[in-house]
């Protein structure tokens, strides 16, 4: 399990129960108890297709208001 903080007062968790596996992704609030508000499955293709989007605007500093707000190119 991968777990973050998130700004809004959430916390983020992602799950695979085993390699080439689905990623379930949980959001809620540890109010009274953790409450999930949203649950949903990343697909192992989709995976590396984040993250390949992920490193290609990294790496050619490309503009991308979520990834790279600050990027000095467009594509």
């Amino acid at each position: 399990m991968i777990t973050f903080n998130v700004n809004n007062g959430r916390l983020l968790r992602f799950y695979q129960d085993k390699p080439d596996g689905a990623i379930l992704i949980d959001a809620g609030r540890e109010r009274d108890g953790y409450r999930a508000e949203y649950v949903g499955y990343i697909s192992p293709g989709d995976a590396v297709m984040l993250y390949n989007l992920y490193r290609h605007i990294k790496d050619n500093d490309i503009q991308n208001d979520f990834i790279n707000p600050e990027g000095k190119n467009r594509e």
